[in-house]
């Protein structure tokens, strides 16, 4: 029952949900915690004990046990009779081993740095600046320089996420008949090392950082495309690759504030061959009110960046026309990444 002012009854099912919600940190931290014991890991084999996971584990079996049993009860191990837990279709994804595996995300979303950030979200609300900005007073690719254990942490969760990401797009994008792809900003290769291993006739571009790329050449040889792709140094803020058919920002153009995007995308625009296209890899923000993974990210991006944020359609077809680009197409990815193929409209 509603007035103008909103719900006037408090029903007893809206109390738990709302204190459901209230304990949702625990979850995190919980799943955290337990995937990087790598629990998921050890129970692949079969069901086991608590006290057999403690022994694998060198964790404390009491506390591993409470630990397990809550997680349990929210569906995500099962527990059986005599003290043993099994795998659920949840915990599945924090295996190391499945594609797509959830694990590095579920380890960095418990990490200190993380934490630390979203601790200061009340304080990044009012201030308007990010909550890593607030707890550090440097930015995240400042902190990671200097904190080797968060960055290796960081950048296996980097990592997870272009695998998956590579493998969506192309099951989502038609890449024949592209001559050379530039990967805008591709930290050490692993989307255009993806994409050249499925696609024997093309080259491609490694643009990133001379310090990040640096070390690429290593991993491009072991996936074995390093004959087929250039490593060049640079900052997209300046300039990219000029003369290739189709160029790509994967994970870049949520990092930055309007103006910065409008200065990436100009870059890119000026470099294209003349019929080229841009792929753009991001979450899209739904035009509608429901959940969607993207708000989350959103926030994400509000706490861990310095101006970074999540953007709809339009907010992208707006930055595109300041470039003087065009989208032409959207595609949907079946892990909810959105495509956006856009052209010149010069």
């Amino acid at each position: 029952m509603q007035n103008a002012k909103g719900p006037r009854v408090q029903t007893p099912s809206s109390l738990g949900e709302m204190r459901r919600i209230i304990a949702g940190f625990s979850l995190t931290v919980a799943v955290s915690s337990i995937a990087e014991l790598g629990i998921a890991d050890h129970l692949a084999e079969g069901p086991k004990t608590a006290a057999a996971l403690a022994a694998l584990t060198g964790a404390n079996e009491d506390f591993l046990r409470r630990v397990l049993r809550y997680l349990a009860s929210e569906g995500v191990f099962e527990e059986r009779d005599g003290d043993i837990f099994a795998l659920t279709e949840r915990s599945v994804w924090l295996r190391s081993d499945v594609p797509g595996s959830l694990r590095p995300r579920a380890i960095f979303a418990g990490s200190q740095l993380n934490w630390t950030a979203w601790g200061f979200l009340p304080q990044s609300i009012r201030a308007g600046t990010s909550g890593i900005q607030l707890a550090f007073n440097e930015s995240l690719f400042e902190y990671l320089k200097t904190h080797p254990d968060a960055a290796a942490i960081f950048n296996r969760f980097m990592a997870q996420q272009t695998a998956a990401s590579v493998e969506a797009l192309l099951n989502s994008y038609d890449f024949r008949g592209i001559r050379e792809i530039v990967d805008v900003g591709g930290g050490h290769g692993a989307l255009v090392a993806g994409i050249l291993k499925a696609h024997p006739e093309m080259r491609g571009i490694l643009f990133d950082l001379p310090e990040v790329i640096a070390t690429a050449r290593t991993f491009l040889d072991r996936i074995g495309v390093s004959d087929r792709c250039k490593l060049v140094g640079g900052s997209f803020f300046s300039e990219v690759p000029a003369g290739s058919d189709l160029y790509v920002l994967k994970f870049i153009l949520h990092d930055w504030p309007d103006d910065e995007c409008k200065q990436i995308l100009n870059n890119c625009q000026k470099a294209m061959a003349r019929d080229g296209t841009l792929l753009i890899v991001e979450h899209v923000l739904p035009e509608g009110k429901g959940p969607d993974f993207a708000r989350f990210m959103d926030v994400n991006m509000l706490v861990l960046t310095a101006g970074g944020r999540e953007r709809t359609r339009q907010e992208f077809a707006d930055l595109l026309n300041a470039a003087e680009l065009q989208l032409k197409r959207l595609l949907f990815t079946p892990i909810g990444l959105r495509v956006l193929e856009c052209g010149s409209s010069a």
